[in-house]
């Protein structure tokens, strides 16, 4: 196999992954601030 097919199909798998993880972590920062209202509910109604 020659070498720019090589660098383009590991380039494009690279950049699959980049936004899947930047996906996952988008998601992560958005259940934290969802978690961190529901607890401010959940204290507001106790008093």
């Amino acid at each position: 196999m020659n070498n720019l097919p090589l660098f383009i199909a590991g380039f494009l798998v690279s950049c699959v992954v980049i936004a899947a993880v930047g996906i996952l972590v988008y998601a992560a920062i958005l259940d934290g601030r969802y978690e961190r209202e529901q607890q401010e509910l959940r204290a507001a109604e106790k008093v």
